[in-house]
């Protein structure tokens, strides 16, 4: 689900269950994961996460504008491409300004492939792998209509492997500005890009069984868009969130500051960790990256505030 700027209304989602936080005071490490907890469940074995990097490293990548991101749109470097599930496009009104800005700025049959292929990549980093598995979603459909907000997605009634992606023409009409870097942007297409990217994250994440935190479904999408370089112009990196589930790129840039901590696929594993159990705030930090969130955003504050 994407906002408006600089939030846009949640659109109800069946799928989606809140979690209240809990909190379990533990010291962050400092170079090296070499200690896993023993509280909870033991997580399905996955790739071992190893923090990477000092103190001087965490502040830099902490500091790093939307634009000048590190992540290769692509994810990994691998041959293997996904099956494409059967994508479409439904415009409401063609007569709408909206539409006519939308065709013009992108050739929706490259670009929306693309986009899949970026997303699934970033969140599953191959066809092949042993280990990430996408869901089986069969279908995506976008429609363009002329509503409020800027977009949301939402799984058919009938069945929730088909998948509709809802974009507002009124939004697409007024996309004014792309950030620096984007070349010959003048017709909006970076912005739906990065719209388009951010939705189709929802129709191939895990949500940890219904439980996970909305923010932090957002925050993922969000960092998949930023992973493609595709952050929003009136996103700032040095902006002090309020908590680290607020959602969106709030939560994306505290989840790409742990990426370059704890190194990269950090994010690809936490959404396989989402896959394979209820999300449990406490057991899941834990289990994953050996601290605890409180601890873990509490260093991400302190390093933030350095800037």
């Amino acid at each position: 689900m994407t906002r408006n700027p600089p939030q846009t209304s949640a659109v109800p989602n069946p799928a989606s269950v809140f979690a209240l936080p809990t909190s379990q005071p533990i010291t962050v490490p400092q170079r090296t994961m070499t200690e896993t907890s023993t509280a909870g469940p033991t997580p399905t074995p996955l790739p071992n996460i190893r923090r990477k990097g000092g103190e001087d490293e965490k502040s830099e990548d902490a500091g790093r504008d939307n634009n000048d991101h590190h992540h290769d749109g692509g994810g990994d470097d691998h041959k293997d491409t996904f099956p494409l599930p059967k994508l479409r496009l439904h415009i409401q009104d063609i007569t709408h300004p909206g539409a006519s800005r939308f065709l013009s700025a992108i050739d929706a049959s490259t670009i929306l492939p693309q986009s899949v292929e970026t997303v699934l990549k970033l969140l599953y980093v191959s066809n092949r792998h042993e280990v990430y598995k996408p869901p089986p979603t069969r279908s995506v459909t976008v429609f363009l209509e002329d509503m409020g907000g800027v977009a949301y997605t939402k799984g058919t009634d009938l069945d929730n492997d088909h998948k509709e992606i809802h974009m507002s023409l009124n939004y697409i009409k007024g996309i004014k500005e792309a950030p620096e870097g984007a070349d010959g942007d003048v017709t909006g297409a970076y912005e739906i890009r990065g719209v388009l990217v951010h939705e189709l994250v929802h129709c191939f994440q895990y949500n940890g069984k219904g439980a996970c935190p909305g923010g932090f479904v957002e925050g993922i999408a969000d960092w998949v868009r930023l992973a493609a370089r595709l952050g929003a112009p009136h996103w700032k990196r040095g902006t002090v969130p309020e908590r680290w589930d607020q959602g969106y790129e709030r939560t994306a840039y505290f989840l790409d500051w742990l990426e370059n901590v704890y190194g990269k696929g950090t994010v690809r594993k936490m959404n396989e960790e989402l896959r394979v159990r209820k999300y449990k705030q406490s057991e899941f930090w834990v289990g994953l990256l050996g601290s605890d969130i409180d601890a873990l955003w509490e260093e991400y504050l302190r390093v933030l505030k350095k800037q």
